[in-house]
């Protein structure tokens, strides 16, 4: 096999190359070299988490800068794959913290709805509480944790606004 000298149209350098190298182009003055390609073949993008812009190649589909923006952006709410927007827990977990808004248990967290309605997924209506005190939410001992979580959704409600 014998090289072939061709003329890259990007930048109109001659390049020796194999036959095969240069078959794949249906006319040879389409011919971009190596160098070329890699050059046009990328493109800035910005970071969806941290808004900085990268340079990434355009079959790719990196959204973000780095892993760790990827894990940030990713984990939680609706960019993760496994988010379920009527999932009750997964909606209350992305805004509220997973502690309890009474005693701060954060290892075992129940959700309450305070309409009580479960079907009212609406993030205001979901309070983060631990088994005890979601007990005392549904019992005759309501009224000792209620003005608590009055005052946290009261509060959560100016926050978000």
């Amino acid at each position: 096999m014998t090289k072939q000298l061709v003329i890259c149209s990007c930048c109109n350098e001659s390049v020796l190359r194999w036959r095969y190298e240069v078959d794949q182009y249906k006319d040879i003055k389409n011919y971009i070299c190596k160098g070329c390609k890699s050059k046009n073949s990328k493109e800035t993008r910005t970071c969806l988490f941290c808004e900085k812009t990268f340079l990434v190649y355009k079959r790719e589909k990196k959204k973000t800068c780095s892993r760790s923006c990827s894990n940030s952006y990713y984990r939680v709410g609706p960019n993760n794959g496994n988010w379920k927007e009527d999932v009750y827990r997964s909606t209350c977990f992305a805004k509220h913290k997973k502690v309890c808004i009474i005693c701060g248990e954060d290892k075992i967290v129940a959700v309450h709805h305070f309409d009580e309605n479960r079907t009212n997924n609406s993030i205001e209506n979901l309070i983060p509480m631990c088994p005890t005190h979601h007990q005392y939410m549904h019992s005759k001992h309501k009224k000792l944790v209620l003005k608590q979580v009055q005052s946290y959704i009261n509060n959560f409600k100016r926050a978000v606004a």
